[in-house]
């Protein structure tokens, strides 16, 4: 709403004749020397104010347009134009962030957030948004950026183990916390894709700090929070980019959410997966079509844990071969390649990240992902067997032991590309100087490590890596999960 002080007290012909109007009554003078009939004149109250919602939220639309397509344009531009282009999206974006964070640590934070944890453009993985597209919603709305920058902080804090920072990056995320229980309040913008972009960060930002079984199910109600908001989107959000990126990201982390917990998967999450396999190829489809088989695995897990499952063993047998048929279905869009041979030539750091002489090499990190969601699944299954089973064979037994040691292995061989240690041909990247791999690996990880007991070869390896992780990577939930792993017993009988 908009003031308006300068109100035209004159009747509506002398308004319209641009003349002055001596208001007299019953008409004014100048109607009657014009022989007009005369309208009479308007309460000034009445128009003090005007409605310029639509108006505004016009000029949003234009901005909103104009910002994309400079984006878009930026693509086909130079590097050093796109670097310039970008720094002036972050310049853009600073200026909504609170006054009481210094510039050159809210340029640093946004600086840290974009070099480790999003993708260029070239990078076009679909369960990710580029950098592009995060900058459009960094850039034009206030939530987004100041979660941006509370995460950014949270991983600044923990790479230069600054509790400084850490105190700076928990009060951005306070604010953020307001200002995302303010926007759900309003029916439109909770559905809007920055609101689930910013509960995304959120969750992030509690991966990033977790260091206690609380700060666990603080990421937890995070996911749960995600679910509910992908509920109300409805279809829309598997109808354009952004949306069904946003949403292909937030899935995995619900789902890792219900299997670690052995709760359901949300109905919602399955009904949208398969609706998203008719926008997708039919060779990216298979991704959606693991989401349904993979949400059977929890809901088992699920009804066993509260013993309502009335033949466990025969269930998770037939969701097994149903996952083994769709691996061999898979076309080769996911296919992998798999390297034997010695890996000396790598540095030190590095060499510790392979766990034996063979690593994997996939089309790209959402493969690797998937991938390791199949061989978390399977494993949980066949250890349902194993702890619930009274197998009278004793080579039953060990076939089962060997498909759960066996998919353990080949999560661990997966570690390399999912670090960026290597790419899709097979050379080698200076360094790990990226930390989405590390937020995607953690949980298969830890499945991987609960297939073996204390002080196993595979055990202790997981443990190292997953500190290497939280000490290079700077993700605190990846120490916290080394610590309960070298604690915990493992849950093979």
């Amino acid at each position: 709403m908009v003031y308006r002080p300068r109100i035209s007290k004159g009747c509506g012909n002398c308004r319209t004749r641009r003349i002055k109007c001596d208001r007299a009554e019953p008409t004014c003078s100048q109607c009657v020397r014009a022989s007009f009939s005369c309208p009479g004149y308007r309460d000034p109250q009445q128009v003090y104010y005007r409605n310029e919602n639509e108006k505004v939220r016009s000029r949003v639309r234009s901005a909103q347009y104009r910002t994309e397509r400079q984006v878009s344009s930026a693509k086909e531009i130079a590097p050093q134009s796109r670097r310039a282009f970008k720094a002036a999206v972050v310049a853009q974006s600073l200026q909504s962030l609170p006054a009481s964070l210094p510039s050159s640590t809210s340029a640093e934070s946004v600086g840290f957030f974009f070099r480790y944890y999003v993708l260029d453009d070239v990078h076009n993985i679909p369960i990710y948004l580029n950098a592009s597209q995060m900058e459009v919603l960094a850039a034009t709305n206030p939530l987004v950026m100041q979660s941006l920058v509370a995460v950014g902080l949270a991983g600044l804090s923990n790479i230069k183990k600054s509790t400084e920072l850490m105190t700076k990056a928990t009060g951005e995320y306070t604010q953020a916390l307001h200002l995302i229980n303010c926007t759900l309040k309003d029916e439109t913008q909770c559905k809007s894709d920055a609101t689930l972009a910013a509960t995304m960060l959120l969750g992030m930002f509690e991966v990033l700090t977790c260091n206690t079984p609380s700060s666990l199910q603080s990421w937890a109600q995070h996911v749960r929070g995600a679910a509910a908001l992908i509920e109300m989107r409805g279809a829309e959000q598997i109808k354009w980019i952004v949306g069904m990126r946003m949403f292909t990201h937030l899935r995995v982390q619900i789902i890792a959410s219900c299997l670690h917990w052995r709760l359901s998967v949300p109905a919602s999450i399955v009904h949208w997966s398969l609706q998203a396999m008719a926008e997708r190829s039919t060779a990216d489809a298979k991704a959606d079509e693991l989401v349904d088989l993979v949400a059977h695995v929890a809901r088992l897990l699920s009804q066993a844990r509260m013993n309502l499952a009335s033949d466990t063993v025969s269930s998770a047998a037939t969701i097994d071969r149903y996952l083994l048929r769709w691996k061999h279905s898979l076309p080769p869009r996911w296919i992998y390649q798999t390297i034997r041979g010695p890996v000396s030539n790598r540095s030190p750091p590095h060499l510790r990240f392979y766990y034996t002489q063979v690593y994997h090499v996939y089309p790209d990190l959402w493969a690797c992902n998937i991938w390791n969601f199949y061989r978390s699944a399977r494993i949980l299954l066949n250890q349902l067997i194993l702890n619930t089973a009274e197998i009278s064979y004793q080579a039953e037994h060990v076939k089962i032991r060997e498909t759960v040691a066996q998919l353990a292995t080949e999560i661990a061989e997966s570690v390399p590309f999912a670090l960026r240690l290597v790419d899709n041909r097979a050379t080698e990247v200076p360094s790990l100087d990226h930390c989405l791999g590390g937020f995607t690996i953690l949980w298969p990880l830890y499945v991987a490590a609960n297939t073996s007991p204390l002080g196993s070869t595979l055990r202790e390896w997981v443990v190292e890596r997953l500190e290497t992780i939280g000490n290079d990577m700077g993700i605190g939930q990846a120490q916290f999960m080394a610590r309960t792993i070298r604690n915990t017993s493992a849950s093979v009988p």
